[in-house]
Order: C-alpha cells, then sequence, then structure tokens
C-alpha cells in the first residue's frame, strides 16, 4: 500500500483544527493535530510532513515564531508552511507571514477548493523537491565512487581529482594500516589542522573510534565523534567505502565527514524551546509531563512516591493592569528564581504558564512536602523590591500525592489544580488533594460561570448593619454588606463567592455595583430625612486602580451624594500589594473629602509602621479580639491598646464583633467611639434595618431637607 502524505495541522483551537480536517481528509493525506506551536515543533523532530497549516494568533508560541523556528532547521526549511487565521488581516502581519517563510497566507473563512488545490500544489512542489533531492544524493554518491574508484586513472592522479572535487566536507583516503594517504583542504579545516600536512598521520588521530570498531565500510551516514587539534571532540556525519586502486591490490577507504556542529546546536535550541518557558527559562507544561510519565513508569511505587505542587499567585492580575505587564513579568522571574532554590537539586521547578507553577518533590512524606510548602510560603511573603518598587504578592498551593492520588500525569495534575483552588478559595495558603474537594470545586467552578449574569440580573443584594455612637446612642451609619440571592442556591455569603469574583476579575465591576447600589439607598435615607453614612469595602485591586477616585466622583455626583457621607474600609495588608500606589488612590480619596476606615486592624504584621502615615479617619478593631475579649486576658489588652493608640493619633474606634451587653459595656469604659455587632442589628436588606432599630435602645437620627 502508498504511504500516505503527512500534512501537519496546528492550532488551539480543536473547532478550527476539525474544520481544516473535514475540508482535506481523504484517502491520500495522513493529517496530524498539534495544538500549540511547542507541540508542532516536537512533532516536527519526529516527523517528515509535506505542508504545515499554522494558525497565527496562539497562546505560547504564536504561529510566526513557529514558523521562524522551522525555517531554521535544515530538515523542516523547505517544508511548504500556509498561515490559516481568522485575524492578523493587516498587510504588515501578511509581510510577516511572509517574511519568515510561509508560502501562502490565508484568511478564515476560507473556501473548500481553494483550501484543497493550494495544499495539492504545495503538497505536490514538496514531493518534486524531495524527489530532486533524493536524486542529487544518488549523483552524489556516484559521484564519489566514480571519482574514487576509476581503475583506468593513475593512482596520483585519481586520488587528486578526488580531493579536488571536495568542498565543504572533509575528504580523508588512508590504507588499509590506518596512515593518511590524501585529506582536502576542508579535512585541515575542521580538524583545525589548517597549514599542517595530514598525509602520513594515523587516522585514529582524527577518528579514534577506528580503534575500537576497526574498517567497516558503510552503506548509511552514521553519526560519530570526531577529534580535533586541540583533543576537543565534536560531532560528525560520516559515510565511508572500501576501494582497490589495483585489482585485488592496495586497498584503500575513503571517508566523506560532514561537522554537524551547528545542525546539532540549532536542534538542541528547538527541542529547548519546546521543553522551557522563554521569560523565566523554567522548564514548561510539555516538560513536567514527561518528567511526571517518566517518574511514573520507572517508579518503585512502595519505596520511591513524589509529590506534585501546583502554586498559583493571588491579585497578580491586578499587578499586570495597574503596574504594566514589564512589572507582572520581572515579578514572575524573580517568584521562578525563589522556586528554584526552595528545594533540592532533585526536585523540578516549572512554569505552567501565566502565573502558575508546579514543583515535583521526590520525597512525598506529608511532613517533608509541608516543610517545602512552608519555606516557599516564607521566601514569597517578603516584598519583591522591582525597579525600585516594593511589590507584595500572595499565592496558592494545591498539592497532590503519588501513587495516593493518581498514577498518571493528567490526573495528578487536575487534583493539584482542585487542592491549590481550593487553597485559593478558602485562604488556607495550601491543600492537599482528598476526594471531598472534587465536587466542591465542581460547584465552585458552576459558581464562577454564573458570577457575570448575576450582577446584570439583580442577584447581588446590599444588606446594610448599623454602627452606634456609645456616646449618644444615636445610630451613626451603615454598614453595606454583599449579599448574592442566586435562583437556585438561595442566599449566598460573601466568604463564598468574593474568592470567586477576584479570580474571574469582576473585582472592579463589582466594587462600582456596590458603591452605585450604596449611593442610590443613601440618597433614599437622605430624601425620607435620616441622617445616616454608609461604610463600603474596598479590596486590594481597587486600591492599586488610580482612576477609583475619578469613577467614585461621578457615582456620588450622579446621586447628589456628599463624599463625607461614605466611608470606605480598607484592609490593612492589601495596602502592601503595592504601597506607593495604594497610598497615592488612598490620599486622592481622602482629598475628596471621603472617610476612610482600616479594617480588621491589628491582624496586619505592619499595622503601626504604617499606621501615622495613612490618611484614614477610623480604625475598626477586628472582632476576633472583641468577641473573645470578657474571657481572654490578652485580648482585652489588645483592644484596649488599639482605642488608647487611635485615640491618640486623633483617630476614631469602631469595635466589631458586639453580641453581648457585658463587652458593650466594657468598650464603653474603654471610651471607644462606636460600636458595630448582633447586639445591634444584625446584616439586613435596607427595607428592614431601620425596622428592626425601632424598638431598641439605639436612635436614628433625622434631619430636615433644609440641613
Amino acid at each position: 500500500m502508498k504511504q500516505k502524505i503527512k500534512i501537519l495541522l496546528v492550532d488551539d483551537r480543536p473547532e478550527n483544527l476539525f474544520a481544516l480536517e473535514s475540508v482535506l481528509e481523504n484517502d491520500f493525506y495522513e493529517l496530524t493535530r498539534a495544538y500549540s506551536g511547542e507541540e508542532a515543533l516536537k512533532l516536527l523532530l519526529r516527523e517528515e510532513y509535506a505542508a504545515i497549516l499554522l494558525d497565527v494568533q496562539m497562546p505560547g508560541m504564536n504561529g510566526f515564531e513557529t514558523a521562524k523556528l522551522i525555517k531554521m532547521r535544515e530538515k523542516t526549511k523547505y517544508t511548504p508552511i500556509i498561515f490559516v487565521t481568522a485575524i492578523n488581516k493587516e498587510l504588515e502581519h501578511v509581510f510577516t507571514g511572509y517574511s519568515v517563510g510561509a508560502i501562502d497566507y490565508m484568511f478564515k473563512p476560507f473556501e473548500p477548493e481553494t483550501l484543497r488545490a493550494k495544499v495539492s500544489g504545495f503538497v505536490e512542489i514538496y514531493q518534486n523537491h524531495k524527489l530532486l533531492k533524493e536524486k542529487k544524493e544518488e549523483l552524489e554518491q556516484a559521484h564519489i565512487k566514480l571519482s574514487f574508484l576509476a581503475k583506468e586513472l593513475e593512482k596520483t592522479k585519481s586520488l587528486y581529482e578526488a580531493v579536488s572535487e571536495t568542498h565543504l566536507d572533509a575528504i580523508i583516503v588512508f590504507d588499509e594500516n590506518g596512515k593518511i594517504i590524501m585529506a582536502n583542504p576542508a579535512t585541515q579545516r575542521i580538524f583545525q589542522y589548517n597549514g599542517i600536512s595530514l598525509t602520513g598521520q594515523p587516522i585514529a588521530m582524527l577518528l579514534p573510534f577506528f580503534q575500537s570498531e576497526g574498517y567497516v565500510p558503510t552503506q548509511q551516514l552514521i553519526e560519530k565523534q570526531g577529534n580535533r587539534r586541540d583533543n576537543s571532540q565534536f560531532p560528525i556525519e560520516m559515510q565511508m567505502a572500501k576501494a582497490y586502486l589495483e585489482q585485488g591490490k592496495d586497498t584503500i577507504f575513503v571517508c566523506a565527514i560532514r561537522d554537524i556542529t551547528e545542525r546539532k546546536s540549532q536542534v538542541a535550541e528547538l527541542e529547548y524551546q519546546a521543553t522551557h518557558d522563554s521569560l523565566t527559562k523554567l522548564p514548561n507544561r510539555h516538560f513536567l509531563y514527561g518528567q511526571i510519565k517518566q517518574m511514573v513508569e520507572k517508579n518503585d511505587w512502595e519505596n520511591q512516591a513524589f509529590a506534585l505542587i501546583i502554586l498559583d499567585l493571588d491579585q497578580f492580575k491586578a499587578i499586570n493592569d495597574t503596574l504594566g505587564h514589564h512589572m507582572g513579568d520581572q515579578l514572575l522571574k524573580e517568584v521562578g528564581y525563589c522556586l528554584r532554590h526552595v528545594g533540592s537539586e532533585e526536585d523540578v521547578v516549572v512554569r505552567l504558564g501565566g502565573d502558575e507553577f508546579a514543583m515535583l518533590i521526590k520525597n512525598s512524606s506529608r511532613p517533608h512536602v509541608i516543610e517545602v510548602v512552608q519555606n516557599i510560603q516564607r521566601i514569597l511573603s517578603q516584598p519583591f523590591i522591582i525597579e525600585g518598587k516594593s511589590l507584595t504578592v500572595g499565592h496558592s498551593t494545591g498539592i497532590a500525592l503519588f501513587p495516593e492520588h493518581g498514577l498518571d500525569e493528567e490526573t495528578l495534575l487536575r487534583k493539584a489544580d482542585v487542592a491549590m483552588y481550593t487553597a485559593k478559595s478558602n485562604g488556607s495558603g495550601y491543600a492537599f488533594y482528598s476526594e471531598g474537594l472534587q465536587q466542591a470545586n465542581l460547584d465552585q467552578v458552576m459558581l464562577m460561570g454564573q458570577l457575570r449574569s448575576a450582577m446584570k440580573n439583580g442577584e447581588i443584594e446590599l444588606y446594610y448593619q448599623a454602627k452606634v455612637d456609645m456616646e449618644t446612642k444615636i445610630v451613626a451609619g451603615m454598614e453595606a454588606l454583599v449579599r448574592w440571592r442566586h435562583p437556585k442556591r438561595g442566599l449566598i455569603f460573601p466568604d463564598e463567592f468574593i474568592p470567586l469574583v477576584e479570580q474571574t476579575g469582576l473585582v472592579d465591576s463589582l466594587t462600582l455595583y456596590v458603591l452605585n447600589e450604596g449611593a442610590a439607598q443613601l440618597r433614599q435615607w437622605l430624601d425620607a430625612g435620616f441622617n445616616i453614612t454608609v461604610s463600603v469595602n474596598l479590596s486590594a485591586r481597587n486600591l492599586q486602580d488610580e482612576w477609583l477616585p475619578e469613577k467614585l466622583n461621578e457615582i456620588l455626583t450622579s446621586h447628589q451624594v456628599a463624599p463625607e457621607l461614605l466611608t470606605l474600609e480598607i484592609t490593612e495588608s492589601f495596602i502592601m500589594t503595592n504601597p506607593e500606589r495604594a497610598m497615592k488612590v488612598l490620599t486622592e480619596l481622602h482629598d475628596m473629602g471621603v472617610e476612610l476606615s482600616i479594617d480588621d486592624f491589628g491582624t496586619g504584621y505592619s499595622s503601626l509602621a504604617y499606621l501615622k502615615h495613612l490618611p484614614v479617619n477610623e480604625i475598626k478593631v477586628d472582632k476576633s479580639f472583641v468577641m473573645d475579649m470578657l474571657n481572654d486576658k490578652n485580648d482585652m489588652i489588645i483592644v484596649k491598646s488599639i482605642i488608647n493608640l487611635a485615640h491618640n493619633l486623633s483617630l476614631r474606634v469602631t469595635a466589631e464583633g458586639v453580641e453581648t451587653q457585658e463587652i458593650l459595656e466594657k468598650l464603653h469604659e474603654f471610651k471607644c467611639d462606636k460600636a458595630q455587632g448582633y447586639l445591634i442589628t444584625r446584616p439586613l436588606p435596607s427595607d428592614q434595618v431601620l425596622q428592626a432599630l425601632e424598638n431598641t435602645e439605639w436612635n436614628v437620627r433625622k434631619v430636615t431637607l433644609s440641613e
């Protein structure tokens, strides 16, 4: 049966590959898929293709970069490349496609008959070129044999003509005793004996493998090691023939030798690019797959288990969006460098893509893996100084163990990813995979897909919890707390879906939504005669958005709400992501007249160091200290100290988590300014929260419109 013609189809979208296959599929073609430029390069190292259909826009290595590398390789530089793209139709992109070696450039959607005709024509050209190449090689071999085995020519003349007709390749003639009879100039150049005669020297001086293997003629090209004058070895491609100068007498051997150092280097470079990340120089996902597969196949499951760790950076998109991709790239390099020096030399560190990294730990005992993870946490928790800026980035880690959690690379990667996602969602830092995580992860994925429509459909609601002035017993304000009223799952609390909001990049949209809804509600209360302020929480990403003050001003103006009636609550640890950028945004908000409050105070590692520099009006004592202060002496000391510190800095203090009358009285004794908690009101919808306060000791201040 006639061998099928191989054609390579390269596109990161399966539907595009299916479309190409449906057009080109016939009995004469063997169609091969590749989902990325890297995968295509690996296939080209193993197989020869008559044509390549290549997409331009792909993640990782794009089509232009892939084509350029293909054309650099000797074996594939004549393979026809056809770019097929739905975008990049501008003339400059088309020119780029041809400049990197494409033979044609087609746009989607294309006419099937046109594509079939072009592929058929290019395949025929490639086959003709291949046939010509084969004929040329046959002629060259015939020429060598004729040149060196011409019996009717005199011995000296035949040798001279054989040598004079060679050019780049080394031609060496030696006798059965291994003495060189003649060597052409290329031999002297390749073996670095320029100007030195090699006649009479032993052939083993140049080709030492003859000493152990003897003089065996070869029918095909073989790869060996040559020996230069300085005794350094280099790769060669060689073919050797045996001949006689006279019938049955004077046996000679003729070697044709080519230096393939450059070709080997190019192949090695292609292999490196196919298995390594161009930014961090770490191995990539393809390399990781191969390593896991190799370890699984060679492993003694009882004694040589291993662990797969997947690490994902938190809030990395905010750094990219606010400081630029250049800073993001520098941060990724620094993280990659740190990870390389965390484990042992046997451990493998790779970049999976984006802000995701992975590690293979050969010793998978849980205590050892935990030790490695804790080392990672310790190192990555330190600020990175990049171009004079201090950047702090969090991370989440998932761990899967072999063979406990899986017996192949796909399963281990999937389960490590599930564990990582769980760690990110619950803020635990790291998590080992367990069967219970699988369904929970599926639920989270489904919620992520529904988040965008939730805001459009009005499913995101604001609940309000009162903050009261402890001296006057007047309601001083309301904190807006977001809830998701899911059509099937009912009320979902923020600790379940806010991490998803951060991962899907909807933080900015949700914050603006809450600010707008909060301002609208504030306007309604003002119109009803209630003198109330509203507090809204900001995220780390919001503090890196230089346009936030302008956006907020537009919202306040549209609802005719004075800036001083709005309080923005920030968590101090969020400021540390990029202190300079956060301080600039906070200063602009403060200058607008917006009140600023530090939420969860006392939980940040640098509270005192940064407090004196922040343009804030209020501190909120974290409820973890307040709720148990009557039973824990240390908590009481902390609460009292925070109140005194804030008052010394002319700041107001609000205590969260006030649930009993005894706690309220103790806070009043400490001269705390405001209180917030279940004792006063639970978080309630806007139409219920004022109603809940009617029969309490807390009064809502009313004003006339003239006020």
